[in-house]
């Protein structure tokens, strides 16, 4: 898997010198967890946020660097449910996206695909505390309704608690531009 990671990075790096244009941005999104994630936290909704810079390809294409972090957690709401219970996920992710639009000019519909690495914390009773390194794809599309605001829905996948689960969730939210 690192061997797939390795080259994105390299071509994030390298998309400056061909870029037509670049803008920076900061993103937000709520996390429905899916899969051994959200065992994990116990079905906790979670938030990630995050900084990016996108390079302008030309012809309707995109590449977007971006760091984010995401949390799943249960220790906010364990008052609320009346629960002792705290489970946790935090993770901090690095990955490059492609994205294509559908029209002319990078904006309107647009699909994407992207890969990274996340670097995973966990706590959980059943399974104790685990700090992790994996890999993650992600596919989705969105909307750019002008050049700063953009909205998209994103499914990510990866690995969690080494093999032995799958760290899955859908993730919707907003991209700003500067």
């Amino acid at each position: 898997m690192t061997k797939l990671i390795l080259p994105a990075l390299a071509l994030l790096l390298a998309a400056p010198a061909f870029a037509q244009r670049s803008e920076a941005g900061a993103q937000a999104a709520i996390v429905f967890p899916q899969n051994d994630l959200r065992d994990n936290a116990n079905g906790a909704l979670g938030l990630t946020f995050g900084v990016h810079v996108a390079y302008s390809l030309g012809a309707g294409n995109e590449l977007r660097g971006r760091l984010d972090y995401v949390q799943c957690d249960t220790t906010t709401f364990h008052m609320l449910v009346l629960s002792t219970t705290r489970q946790s996920a935090h993770g901090v992710g690095l990955g490059a996206d492609l994205l294509h639009y559908m029209e002319p000019g990078n904006r309107g519909l647009y699909g994407l695909a992207g890969a990274g690495l996340h670097w995973w914390s966990a706590s959980n009773p059943a399974y104790g505390d685990t700090n992790e390194t994996a890999p993650y794809f992600h596919a989705g599309g969105g909307f750019r309704f002008n050049r700063t605001v953009s909205a998209e829905i994103i499914y990510d996948l990866g690995r969690f608690r080494g093999t032995a689960g799958t760290a899955g969730s859908i993730q919707t939210g907003v991209n700003f531009r500067f």
